[in-house]
């Protein structure tokens, strides 16, 4: 399971997605159609079972290939990791010079990551041109892979403001005035750098490269009057050429009566296993029987390798839903040979709200023996569950087992809709002695919504002790103090 308390490591997780899905919408404005071709590069789930994948770039246009690689920063800067020691990892491994790099800013703020708007964007091409003018910094450490932040020189304004004046040696600009500061004018030192803009133009503080040590932003508009040709690719002795283009097939509706029969003939006859897998899950979504066939080979069969079993249900999460996808993901949540394998959270957690929504497929796990898998199960219910599985999550608070109540309780309270609300409600006038898990778990819902909807009840006045302890209602309360308390109170030798 790979959710351990790494509170760091789930912060730079979440802004890294976030900028992913960020550049993703601002590429969909302009005309681009991105999907993600790094597998869960937009997700922040973490998983213990480590899947080596191909080096890739995040993003893919499926209409023009054009293919991006995302760096989300909390201070804007020219910045990848690198290990220049080993080719696998150095900064620009899988990359071509066409492609781009894509640079947005990560404000933090008291409700998470605040996302600017556009991100900023580099050719690969530009970026090697100038990296004699890179620096690499210190190691990281060696759970890092060793690595080395590889940072070009480069220019980012405080604050907002438009740029006065530009010549070899220098940018003039005038800094706008803030609440609790003046406007003024400020002058950069280019030293050798490339000014990006021109006299009048205006420019975000923290959000844009004024200058930097690559020749030019990028044109990525230019992009758009490019051709991508997925059905050419499949042949491409290029093994990141081969899985872009399998990846974008059932994303184009102009090739799809010629993209079944193109897959399924490279299932048979693509050398690198991750990228015939990946041809078996395009060719699953169009329907394919082999491709479904070649899916059930790579989770099923004796001698399959754990690794891709665990990605091929991963494949199957991103299918949605279909008889065959739904089939599987049962059958491997509840296969007793998969008892102690990370392969059957995967499953139960594909069953739930960032796969096919089928709620009431998790009620058999959330009391799950592996605990592991029964805390999937209850995390993957979602706002959108229907109140038929609300009514028997309700149910299940009135059993004597001592998992089930509790596990429901915690289903309940992430549910958080106005459904769970009634339901409880009703369940609680339909018996003269409230049951004590009814009661708690409205002590658990947001106080705002109960209040609301019991204001002068009784019932209200039996659960206003509980509301009090509530995520809004007590600032001791709130996900991040709560976790720093736990923290220092373990701190006691």
């Amino acid at each position: 399971m790979g959710f351990k308390t790494d509170t760091s490591f789930l912060r730079f997780l979440t802004m890294g997605a976030m900028g992913v899905r960020r550049t993703i919408e601002q590429l969909a404005d302009i005309g681009f159609e991105p999907i993600e071709l790094e597998r869960y590069c937009g997700s922040n789930k973490i998983w213990s079972t480590k899947i080596k994948r191909l080096r890739l770039p995040d993003v893919l246009c499926v209409k023009t290939g054009l293919r991006v690689e995302v760096r989300t920063k909390s201070k804007l800067e020219i910045k990848m990791s690198d290990a220049p020691k080993n080719p696998d990892r150095v900064w620009d491994a899988g990359l071509r010079d066409e492609d781009l790099v894509a640079f947005i800013t990560s404000f933090d703020s008291e409700g998470g990551h605040n996302l600017a708007q556009e991100a900023m964007f580099f050719t690969v091409k530009a970026l090697r041109e100038s990296v004699v003018l890179s620096k690499l910094g210190h190691p990281k450490s060696a759970a890092e892979g060793a690595e080395q932040d590889r940072n070009w020189p480069a220019i980012v304004p405080s604050r907002d403001g438009t740029i006065l004046e530009v010549d070899a040696e220098k940018i003039i600009v005038e800094m706008y005035a803030t609440p609790d500061r003046p406007s003024r004018r400020q002058i950069y030192t280019l030293r050798g750098k490339t000014p990006y803009f021109s006299t009048g133009d205006a420019f975000k503080g923290g959000v844009t490269f004024l200058a930097g040590a690559p020749s030019s932003l990028a044109d990525f508009l230019s992009y758009l009057n490019r051709k991508f040709k997925p059905l050419d690719d499949l042949y491409s002795p290029n093994v990141v050429d081969r899985y872009a283009a399998i990846k974008a097939l059932p994303h184009r509706e102009d090739l799809k009566k010629q993209a079944v029969s193109a897959l399924e003939e490279h299932i048979s006859k693509e050398p690198e296993p991750r990228v015939a897998l990946e041809a078996a899950g395009s060719a699953a979504s169009l329907g394919s029987t082999l491709g479904q066939e070649r899916m059930v080979h790579f989770i099923w069969d004796k001698d399959a390798d754990p690794v891709m079993r665990m990605e091929a249900v991963l494949i199957l999460t991103e299918l949605g839903e279909t008889r065959f996808t739904h089939g599987q993901l049962i059958r491997i949540a509840g296969e007793p040979l998969f008892q102690g394998d990370e392969i059957r959270q995967a499953a139960v957690w594909g069953l739930g709200k960032t796969g096919l929504k089928a709620y009431a497929d998790l009620l058999p796990f959330i009391d799950d023996i592996e605990e592991n898998v029964a805390m999937h199960a209850i995390a993957a219910f979602g706002t959108d569950t229907p109140r038929p599985v609300i009514d028997k999550l309700v149910k299940d608070l009135l059993t004597d087992d001592t998992r089930r109540p509790p596990a429901a309780s915690e289903a309940l309270r992430i549910i958080g809709n106005n459904d769970v609300l009634d339901a409880l409600v009703q369940e609680s006038y339909s018996d003269r002695n409230i049951p004590a898990w009814i009661l708690t778990t409205l002590g658990r819902l947001p106080p705002n919504l109960v209040r609301e909807r019991l204001q002068g009840t009784p019932l209200l006045n039996r659960i206003a002790p509980m509301l009090l302890m509530s995520e809004g209602a007590n600032w001791l309360a709130s996900e991040k103090v709560a976790s720093d308390i736990s923290f220092l109170i373990k701190q006691n030798l």
